[in-house]
């Protein structure tokens, strides 16, 4: 049983108690040689009530900050519903809040509950509290009571024990007090907590993205025009879920090598190649302390961190890359790419179970030829997906601001929401630049776009097909406003369509609706309400569709 179902448990108990130490008091009163006792359990039962008082607001100030509704909330305070305590998110939620409280507050629960418990034995208590004279209506059995108060063992042992009683009420309130202070500071610590959190994030967030533009320069840099294979070279990132608790851990990246149609009818030179990255920080020891950190990304396979490093000093020297993955070992390591400031240790990644790469698909081609739908797994899975790039690769190479579903690929058989990869081409296009006017309504295009990505992959079909003629100018053309006011409309019909979640975070992301005055990602208010407005619903939606498939 966890310290939070006991914390129901406890609030259930103590109005039990109350009740019990009122029956004791007015048994009492009806025996003349037991009055001098009642001042005793009048006492007790006025400490009881305000320890129930302070235990309760305790609890009350842990669940009140936590999205409950007014039902929910009612159930855990005043119905004392424990198995609504028992909920994991709800045990989540309220770990994370406590923070490193969370130890002692949950041994204090569970040492107050052992007392309280005594404390009902010490009265000679039921089970479930009730004095041994109470019917089982509530009621009171007055023969039985006399019967109970004038039994003199029962006299004699409730005047030697009432010492006892009072030790261990002050026991009881020390820990109430002490539940009450563990909560406090939790709480008056949650702020201070939350800067870090967002510190944290910050630094990570800005290191994986200079670590990902760095590495799309790398190849930029040998791609930049055709190679003698006169093929076009595509670097397929892999989208991966990020987590909170990887804000401490090395960046990595996945990435699978393949080609575009090769010129003049030739085949392409090399079989699509998967990779894996990590990107590690190396300090210039002639540097003095304070200067930059250059940063190093290795391309390795999946191994323990030291396995890698053991061949980078025999690796060999990469000139030209398409050549090295032409010839390169069936296993492990290629070689190494020197740049200025970076060098990329590449080795071959080898997943369990992987399929062969047979072809490569867009979402939008999926959408648009195929005529795809999504299951609610897969939709989730994307959708947060998606969401969680946008976050982390925002204002670099590897995501433009008018990114589209035609970015979006698979390279395999397997499952979609498995391998969803976003793919760049070598030598690189050149971009179009957003049109002026599309700004003036559109506050954030990245942003923007991926709530059309929400849209299509909802409605199973592309933007443009939605198009009306309220969407265009009086000669029947587009204009800069037409998606936002296709967007606009399919958004509205959302709801009736996607979980709630799913369809808040679209409205927010077409509407760049999150209540700021800056609306770029690389502010840290604004990002962070992007982050708890449109991430934070669709991974409950992912968790809550994973776990119940998953039973």
């Amino acid at each position: 049983m966890s310290g939070f179902e006991v914390a129901g448990i406890v609030l259930g108990s103590i109005p039990l108690v109350i009740s019990a130490l009122e029956h004791y008091a007015e048994g009492l009163s009806t025996i003349r040689s037991m009055q001098k006792y009642e001042e005793v359990f009048e006492h007790l039962h006025a400490s009881f009530v305000t320890i129930s008082c302070i235990y309760r607001n305790a609890c009350e100030e842990l669940l009140s900050p936590l999205a409950l509704s007014d039902a929910q909330l009612y159930q855990l305070l005043e119905h004392h519903e424990t198995s609504s305590w028992e909920s994991p998110k709800l045990n989540e939620a309220l770990r994370n809040r406590l923070g490193s409280n969370y130890l002692p507050f949950k041994s204090s629960i569970k040492q107050l509950n052992k007392k309280i418990n005594l404390f009902g034995r010490k009265l000679q208590l039921r089970d479930n509290f009730q004095p041994p004279w109470t019917t089982p209506t509530g009621g009171n059995d007055a023969a039985a009571r006399n019967k109970f108060f004038n039994d003199p063992f029962i006299r004699i042992k409730g005047g030697f024990k009432s010492k006892q009683y009072k030790q261990l009420l002050s026991s009881i309130e020390e820990d109430v007090n002490r539940i009450s202070s563990l909560t406090a500071g939790a709480i008056a610590l949650e702020p201070l907590r939350l800067q870090r959190r967002r510190k944290a994030n910050t630094e990570y967030l800005l290191k994986f993205r200079q670590q990902a533009e760095k590495l799309y320069d790398a190849f930029n840099t040998r791609w930049s025009s055709r190679c003698m294979c006169q093929c076009t070279h595509q670097a397929n990132l892999r989208l991966d879920i990020q987590r909170d608790q990887e804000s401490g851990k090395p960046s990595t990246f996945k990435l699978v090598f393949t080609f575009g149609s090769p010129d003049s009818g030739q085949n392409a030179p090399w079989k699509p190649l998967p990779v894996e990255i990590e990107a590690v920080d190396i300090i210039d020891v002639t540097k003095p302390n304070n200067s930059s950190l250059l940063p190093n990304i290795v391309i390795h396979s999946n191994t323990k961190a030291d396995d890698h490093w053991k061949c980078l000093k025999r690796a060999p020297d990469i000139v030209d890359l398409c050549a090295a993955l032409q010839s390169c070992p069936s296993l492990d390591c290629i070689g190494v790419m020197s740049d200025k400031l970076a060098k990329h240790h590449i080795h071959t990644l080898h997943p369990p179970n992987a399929n062969p790469i047979d072809k490569r698909v867009t979402i939008q081609q999926m959408i648009t030829t195929q005529g795809a739908t999504f299951q609610i797994k897969e939709k989730c899975t994307l959708a947060l997906t998606l969401a969680s790039a946008v976050y982390h690769l925002h204002n670099t190479p590897w995501l433009e601001e008018t990114w589209d579903l035609n970015d979006i690929c698979i390279l395999s058989q397997s499952v979609l929401s498995d391998q969803p990869y976003i793919s760049r081409d070598f030598p690189a296009a050149a971009t179009i630049p957003v049109q002026s006017q599309r700004m003036r309504i559109i506050k954030n295009s990245i942003i923007f776009a991926l709530g059309v990505a929400l849209l299509e992959i909802s409605y199973g079909k592309p933007l443009h097909a939605f198009v009306t003629a309220d969407d265009l100018d009086a000669t029947g053309n587009r204009t800069a406003f037409t998606d936002y006011l296709i967007a606009d409309r399919l958004a509205e019909g959302l709801r009736t369509r996607e979980l709630r979640n799913y369809a808040d975070a679209t409205q927010r992301c077409i509407h760049c609706n999150f209540e700021a005055s800056v609306f770029s990602l690389d502010d840290d208010d604004f990002r962070e309400r992007f982050y708890q407005g449109v991430i934070v619903p669709l991974r409950k939606d992912y968790e809550y569709v994973v776990s119940t498939v998953a039973t």
